[in-house]
């Protein structure tokens, strides 16, 4: 009988350590694994989730790239209602995901104060481009979520976007268009909206800066990213 008890403890040692060795391994080598694959460890994207999943991927610009890549999964598969509040969505995760945001919004009010403001704004853009995460892969994922400009789709998006979110995606995909140029900062200097030879994301960015600065004169709340999109030469 002691015989039988001993073994029967033994057994329940061995199987806390085992149970400890397992809370060790995903609490390091998973946390490891996770972090070279962070779509891996995200649930799938919904209207019911995608603000905290934004929320709390904002400083990690691969998960927040992931979160953007699983919007576009789940606008994919969503009704036309939820698919538009998903792609108003997305201009924020696209923000975090290339850095964009926080780099404005950290400089925003410097730009804001002086006299020449736009070309500030500008300015910041091109100092940065070339430490702006995830810009490329950002700039398709997002021009592939995004409706395509003049469809009713992409009225209904435009109608539930912040404004700010909007100049800032405008930025975004600028930013990347400039990045693949031999000579970022001539792009960006020279870039004519008007001109017949701009990419498809060159002209989403229009559109959207187009939309920014509608609602920025409809009175919109914000306005502070409003210097971008004009030292950008966005608005023909």
């Amino acid at each position: 009988m002691n015989l039988g008890k001993n073994v029967f403890f033994l057994f329940c040692f061995i199987a806390a350590g085992l149970v400890s060795s397992c809370t060790g391994f995903f609490s390091t080598s998973l946390a490891t694994w996770a972090a070279r694959d962070p779509e891996s460890v995200l649930p799938p994207v919904t209207t019911g989730n995608v603000t905290d999943l934004i929320s709390t991927s904002e400083n990690n610009p691969d998960m927040s790239l992931a979160v953007l890549k699983k919007i576009k999964d789940a606008v994919d598969n969503a009704s036309p209602e939820e698919a538009s509040s998903l792609q108003a969505a997305a201009l924020q995760a696209a923000a975090n995901a290339s850095n964009m945001g926080p780099t404005l919004l950290n400089k925003v009010a410097d730009i804001s104060s002086v006299t020449n403001s736009a070309d500030d704004a500008k300015q910041l853009v091109i100092d940065t481009i070339n430490d702006m995460s995830n810009l490329s892969e950002t700039s398709n994922v997002l021009t592939a979520v995004l409706p395509e400009p003049g469809t009713p789709s992409f009225d209904v998006f435009i109608e539930k976007a912040n404004a700010d979110d909007l100049a800032t995606a405008a930025a975004v995909l600028i930013a990347a268009e400039a990045k693949g140029k031999v000579d970022s900062d001539e792009y960006i200097n020279n870039f004519d909206p008007s001109s017949p030879d701009l990419s498809s994301s060159a002209v989403l960015a229009i559109e959207l800066a187009k939309a920014a600065t509608q609602k920025y004169e409809n009175g919109s709340s914000g306005s502070r990213l409003k210097d971008i999109i004009v030292g950008l030469n966005l608005i023909p």
